[in-house]
């Protein structure tokens, strides 16, 4: 009876360590066809004719953006037009953007791009974070007449959100990109309702017909795996802490707020998501956010040190805004 047991024993170990190695081979030849798959997705969005009509949420209403993508030997050439609201175009070729806007109103080439840089810039700022991220291969679906493959994008911390990205299973575009938190449920989504490939697309199509303003600059092109990193030396105040790969990218000393005080402004990123730091000193009779506030995917968090008003915002989870603001501490250099 004892070697009954011994062998049973035997048996179940054997048959534990075979699922263990089993289950190890299936995760990483899935991770690896999910890795080659973004890799398609990149080169798709890049290289590919498509042109359609894409919508995301932009405050409280839907912003719906007519995208006409061109890629040659040459490079990339793309326009994009506003559907609603201020009818607004943007041309980009390659790295230089033209920005026109109605006659009255000001071009301002910083702000948040046309669109959210759906599709392409959204995958070349997803590959510089990607060691934050963990790739697996999700459900089959059809999505705006288009058969896909979902791609699951999971944080390897709580502390930033993940994606469900649903990609063309012909031409390995990006037809649908869900933002979503730590229970699955989405937060924004960026999709296409039609969208056409592999057409001809004519100069003309790529030519601005928004009379205007207009602004032509050079953007930054990000490189794989690197952030552009400012130093901080500058300021008195120091982030004790942030999510692993978070960067200093941006800082605005002084920046004069509508009622007159002074405000510094850094952000941080690791490619993918981003945080900013405002920093004000306390002046009478001016209100603030004390304690958190959620709107949609942003997070906020406002705490009071040493005399300013500490606001911490950013498309990541509450916890994250949180425990960033109360790791801002005064230094006094």
């Amino acid at each position: 009876m004892m070697r009954g047991n011994k062998t049973m024993r035997s048996l179940i170990h054997l048959f534990l360590a075979l699922f263990i190695l089993l289950t190890s081979i299936t995760t990483h030849a899935d991770t690896n066809e999910a890795g080659q798959l973004l890799e398609r997705m990149e080169k798709a969005a890049e290289k590919l004719n498509y042109e359609g009509v894409f919508s995301y949420p932009a405050g409280k209403s839907l912003q719906s953006i007519r995208i006409i993508h061109r890629g040659s030997e040459e490079g990339e050439v793309e326009r994009l037009i506003s559907l609603n609201g201020a009818a607004r175009e943007v041309i980009r070729n390659n790295d230089f953007m033209t920005c026109i806007y109605p006659e009255g109103k000001s071009v301002q080439p910083h702000h948040r791009p046309l669109g959210g840089g759906f599709p392409s810039d959204f995958l070349n700022r997803l590959a510089i974070a990607l060691p934050y991220y963990q790739l697996t291969m999700g459900q089959e679906e059809r999505i705006a007449g288009h058969h896909t493959q979902e791609l699951v994008v999971k944080p390897q911390d709580n502390y930033r959100y993940g994606y469900r990205l649903w990609v063309d299973k012909d031409s390995d575009l990006l037809i649908q990109s869900d933002l979503v938190d730590e229970e699955g449920n989405i937060l924004e989504t960026f999709a296409f309702s039609s969208v056409e490939m592999g057409q001809d697309i004519p100069e003309q199509s790529l030519q601005t017909q928004t009379p205007g303003n207009k602004m032509t600059w050079k953007r930054h092109k990000r490189n794989l795996n690197t952030l552009a990193v400012v130093k901080n030396d500058n300021s008195e105040w120091q982030v004790k802490w942030l999510p692993e790969g978070f960067v200093l990218v941006m800082q605005k000393n002084r920046f004069k707020a509508k009622n007159g005080a002074s405000v510094e402004h850094s952000v941080y990123s690791d490619g993918l998501s981003s945080i900013s730091i405002f920093i004000e000193k306390m002046q009478s009779q001016h209100g603030h956010l004390r304690g958190g506030s959620t709107m949609r995917a942003a997070n906020a968090y406002g705490t009071i040190s040493n005399g300013h008003f500490v606001t911490v915002v950013g498309e990541v989870p509450a916890r994250t805004v949180e425990k960033v603001g109360n790791a801002i501490q005064y230094s006094d250099k």
